[in-house]
C-alpha cells in the first residue's frame, strides 16, 4: 500500500481485549457468564471460551454461539483442569489486554470499559482489578475483605499476605502477563492468587472498589477443599520462599493456616512443620500452644 493509500476495505485488526472463559460441565450455567461479557458496554473484544472436554450438554449451548462475530469456541478432548483451560484461552488470544470470567458468574456491563479506562489512564500499571460480591445462598459479602494495608500500587509484598481478590476480576496487559507466566496447573487451590503474586512482583496494580462482578458459590466436596487448601498453600509458600522470607509476619501467618488445617484433619505429623516455620518467624503464645498440641498428637 502505498503512502496515503486509504486503508484495504478488508483490513482486520486484533480486538483491544481478549476475554477466557474456561468451561466444564455448565450446561445450565454458563449462558448466562456468555451473556454477561457479550452485554458489556465496551465492544472492543473477543470472547474465547474453553469447553474442558464436558460430558453433559455444555457444547449443545456453546454452539448456539458459534456464529456469534466475537465467540471463538475452543473444544478440547482432554480435561485440563481450570488454569489449564485458561492457559490454553491464552494461546490463542489476540488482544493486548486479557480478561478472565468464570463459567458461572456474572459480569456487570461496565467493567470492561471501566477497567479499559483505568488501565490507560496509569500505563505502568501491569494489571487492574474491581471489587466483588461473593453470592452464597441467601449471603453476599464483598471482596476484598478490610484487612490490607493497601489495595494498589506496589502490592509485591501485601499479596504475600493472603489473595485480595478472584480470577474474573481481573484485566491483565499482555505483556505482563508474557513475563509473570500462566496459571500454575499443578495448584489445586489459589490459582488465582499465584498468578497476583507473580504480577505484583513486576509491576503496579489500579484497584477499582465498585464491585463489578458477582461470584456464585458452586457446591463441592467440602473435605477434598480443606486437604486442597493446605496442599496449595504449602506450596505457594515452598515456590515463594524467598519472599515470604522477606516479609516475616506474612510468613507466618500462613505457615500457621496450613499447620493448623492439617491438625483439624488428624494430620499432626504435616502440621508440625509449618507450625514450627510459624515460630520461627514470629514467635507468639498462639503458634506455640498449637505447635505444643502437634508434637503431643
Amino acid at each position: 500500500m502505498t503512502q496515503g493509500e486509504p486503508p484495504h476495505p478488508f483490513t482486520i485488526t486484533a480486538p483491544r481485549v481478549s476475554v477466557i472463559i474456561p468451561a466444564y460441565n455448565r450446561e445450565t450455567l454458563v449462558a448466562r457468564a456468555i451473556d454477561s461479557v457479550l452485554a458489556q458496554t465496551y465492544q472492543d473484544f473477543e470472547l474465547i471460551v474453553v469447553d474442558d472436554a464436558s460430558k453433559d450438554g455444555t457444547r449443545t449451548v456453546l454452539e448456539r454461539y458459534r456464529d456469534h462475530p466475537k465467540v471463538r469456541l475452543i473444544l478440547s478432548d482432554v480435561n485440563r483442569g481450570g488454569s489449564g483451560a485458561r492457559n490454553l484461552g491464552i494461546e490463542a488470544a489476540t488482544g493486548d489486554l486479557i480478561a478472565f470470567q468464570d463459567s458461572d458468574d456474572v459480569w456487570l456491563a461496565h467493567k470492561l470499559a471501566e477497567q479499559v479506562a483505568a488501565l490507560d489512564a496509569n500505563p505502568t500499571a501491569g494489571l487492574c482489578y474491581c471489587g466483588a460480591l461473593f453470592s452464597e445462598g441467601t449471603r453476599s459479602y464483598y471482596i476484598p475483605e478490610a484487612v490490607f494495608e493497601r489495595l494498589d500500587g506496589d502490592m509485591s509484598k501485601e499479596m504475600l499476605r493472603r489473595n485480595t481478590t478472584s480470577t474474573q476480576t481481573l484485566l491483565v496487559r499482555r505483556e505482563v502477563l508474557a513475563k509473570s507466566g500462566p496459571f500454575d496447573v499443578t495448584l489445586k487451590r489459589f490459582q488465582d492468587w499465584d498468578l497476583m503474586i507473580r504480577i505484583a512482583q513486576l509491576a503496579p496494580l489500579v484497584f477499582l472498589p465498585e464491585p463489578m462482578v458477582v461470584i456464585f458459590a458452586t457446591p463441592g466436596n467440602i473435605s477434598s477443599f480443606v486437604v486442597n487448601d493446605a496442599i496449595s498453600r504449602a506450596q505457594i509458600l515452598e515456590k515463594y520462599q524467598d519472599l515470604f522470607n522477606s516479609v516475616p509476619e506474612h510468613g507466618a501467618r500462613n505457615h500457621y493456616i496450613t499447620g493448623r488445617v492439617w491438625q483439624k484433619l488428624g494430620e499432626h505429623a504435616k502440621a508440625r512443620p509449618h507450625l514450627a516455620r510459624a515460630l520461627a518467624y514470629k514467635r507468639d503464645l498462639r503458634s506455640t500452644w498449637w505447635m505444643l498440641r502437634a508434637r503431643l498428637g
